[in-house]
């Protein structure tokens, strides 16, 4: 099978034992707990890739600049038809959303397809999930995201995903690296977080 590739903010493994740890009791019996290496937030998927397309890809996630920037996890939920258990923000902060933009208007001029449907946050805790929306989360769960990682899928193994590269997020962005999020842009980077649904794959 042909590697599926995304960026992704990969939390760090003390918060990623946090997260396993929240997530357990919610976890019915015949439910797939995530492993703790696996949990990761996507900001945007690639799907299979050229060796040309990876390159690009590369190049795009290279030239981010970006500061590390603070997630809340406050909300856990599932996605039914997905079978999937989830946590996420309730609001996306606006460095998420900025970095999300940057890495749409990069894949753009290297002649990725733009993405269209709406960026819903979220890290997936547990598959083959078939209980009812998770309500008992507890307190935020505060993660300080300070790299952008491209990864890629690798079925039949665990941890199931590969981290090829790594970049700091060290940079705070340009002006011109971060435009307002007016309509234009709102259009192409839509959010919703209130009820998100998985990403392809």
């Amino acid at each position: 099978m042909a590697e599926r590739w995304f960026f992704a903010l990969w939390p760090d493994p003390a918060t990623a034992k946090v997260l396993a740890a929240r997530a357990r009791p919610l976890i019915p019996p015949g439910a797939r707990a995530a492993h703790p290496l696996d949990l990761h937030l996507t900001l945007r998927f690639l799907g299979e890739l050229s060796p040309d397309a990876l390159r690009a890809a590369q190049s795009v996630g290279a030239g981010v600049r970006a500061a590390p920037l603070s997630l809340s996890l406050d909300q856990a939920g599932c996605f039914p038809r997905a079978a999937v258990l989830w946590c996420g923000p309730t609001r996306a902060p606006e460095a998420l959303l900025a970095l999300v933009t940057q890495l749409e208007q990069g894949l753009a001029s290297q002649g990725f397809v733009p993405e269209t449907r709406p960026y819903r946050p979220h890290l997936t805790l547990a598959r083959r999930f078939h209980g009812r929306a998770a309500r008992d989360w507890g307190p935020a769960v505060t993660w300080e995201a300070r790299e952008l990682v491209l990864a890629h899928g690798c079925p039949g193994q665990l941890p199931r995903y590969v981290a090829a590269r790594r970049w700091p997020l060290a940079v705070a962005p340009r002006e011109s690296d971060c435009p307002q999020m007016n309509a234009k842009n709102a259009n192409k980077i839509k959010l919703l977080t209130s009820a998100p649904s998985p990403p392809p794959g």
